[in-house]
């Protein structure tokens, strides 16, 4: 009962609340307004992710009884702080480093009094368990790290909201099978208020979900990948875990990675907004939102499937296919959008140039 009562209260609570904050915050001007870094054209709410949180919390206090959600104290009490930093940097843009504050603290909550925390790798690279303490310092730096690679990610109609909805789906199910009900209950609420979201963010959007959405988002999914993979699995669902968990997630660290990279390479800032991330590849060659978000969720999917089928193959083997797989993928868009803008430019070049210069080289 408490499953079906967690998904269906999070995409009731999330629908209901989602027309209001739309109706309120353009009654008030209250916007997200398009400018050169932002690829919307309207004006657009952009604190969806009040109707998320709250139809997720409700969910929860709802479908877990009291005793059993005292343990999830600090989950909840992290996801919060999350949630109110998001409202905050909504409201009035906060610098990194003081968004950086707020989420290690989150983290360090639910890692040291909370008790969640990756303590090895499954085997991979030798590794069985961490020395004493870099666990919680190598938990903490990853729900910091996804907390803001997800944030990162959230940049077109529907994927933030897809890709959530894909994560929390499987991780849900996942805790199912280790008989880890807490655990799908909070999955399961994610998707259900992911889903309601999507209704109103798909193209063309009619609200953004926000810094408020993406990082809650963020922090609870990395939160329950970690509970993943500290949890006693049968063999006969998964074998791989942190190869799962690499594909649940393939799409942030892909992008994030990829952006910073350029970022360096071109000596911008690594926090400075562009528009280099690959949902933005994907526009410039000619997809719209829709599509754009349908062909990322697709891969992300694909990948998860394969991390699951092929789990016999090894985590190693399973990690370098992913990989090469998604780099190889991203370096040919990449090539691909290269080519357009050189032809592009070039027809940019006026005739009497263009004479001109096979004159010069004859």
């Amino acid at each position: 009962m408490g499953l079906p009562l967690a998904i269906a209260t999070s995409f009731l609570v999330t629908l209901t609340l989602m027309p209001v904050i739309i109706k309120v915050f353009k009654s008030i001007g209250l916007l997200d307004r398009p400018d050169k870094r932002k690829i919307h054209s309207i004006s657009t709410p952009s604190l969806g992710g009040i109707a998320i949180f709250s139809g997720i919390l409700m969910a929860v206090l709802m479908a877990v009884p009291l005793a059993e959600l005292a343990i999830e104290k600090y989950f909840i009490g992290g996801a919060i702080l999350i949630f109110l930093l998001g409202v905050r940097d909504d409201l009035s843009s906060l610098l990194a480093h003081h968004k950086l504050v707020v989420q290690i603290f989150s983290a360090f909550m639910v890692v040291y009094f909370g008790g969640i925390q990756i303590n090895g790798l499954n085997g991979l690279f030798g590794v069985h368990s961490f020395p004493w303490h870099f666990d919680e310092i190598f938990t903490i730096f990853i729900i910091v790290v996804m907390t803001n690679a997800f944030n990162l990610i959230d940049g077109i109609d529907g994927l933030a909201g897809s890709i959530a909805f894909v994560i929390a789906t499987f991780l849900g199910w996942a805790s199912i099978q280790s008989g880890y009900f807490i655990d799908a209950t909070f999955a399961f609420a994610i998707a259900g208020a992911s889903l309601a979201f999507l209704l109103y963010n798909w193209f063309p959007s009619k609200v953004f979900m926000g810094d408020t959405g993406s990082m809650v988002f963020g922090f609870m999914l990395t939160v329950l990948m970690v509970k993943f993979l500290a949890t006693p699995i049968p063999p006969s669902v998964i074998l791989s875990p942190v190869a799962t968990s690499l594909a649940l997630f393939v799409l942030p660290v892909y992008d994030t990675l990829r952006v910073f990279f350029i970022r360096f390479y071109t000596g911008r800032p690594p926090l400075a907004p562009d528009r280099n991330h690959i949902h933005h590849v994907l526009l410039k060659l000619g997809l719209n939102h829709a599509y754009s978000t349908l062909l990322l969720v697709g891969y992300n999917v694909l990948v998860v499937t394969m991390a699951v089928v092929f789990q016999s193959v090894g985590e190693l083997w399973l990690m370098l296919i992913m990989t090469t797989m998604t780099v190889t993928i991203g370096a040919v868009l990449d090539r691909k959008l290269m080519k357009r803008e050189a032809t592009r430019l070039a027809s940019l070049i006026p005739p009497e140039i263009k004479l001109s210069k096979e004159h010069t080289s004859v």
